[in-house]
């Protein structure tokens, strides 16, 4: 089984460290578990960059949401 070699998976657990958003939590754990579970996979990191382009859109609708509700607070 191909590994992640060992600089670069302590750069995706020291990025995870840094990292405050659930969601993004969420996508580099699930991407740092498939790696050490299965190895490197493209096919792990294309679902990683779905599930982030979701989650940036699912973001962008509570940003809205926030104005909205701001403007009614106000």
């Amino acid at each position: 089984m191909e590994r992640l070699p060992e600089d670069a998976a302590k750069r995706l657990r020291d990025f995870l460290q840094r990292l405050e958003g659930l969601g993004s939590r969420a996508i580099v754990n699930y991407i740092a578990y498939e790696f050490e579970v299965g190895g490197p996979s493209i096919e792990i990191l294309e679902e990683a960059e779905r599930l982030a382009a979701r989650e940036i859109e699912e973001l962008k609708s509570v940003v809205e949401l926030i104005k909205e509700l701001k403007a009614l607070v106000v």
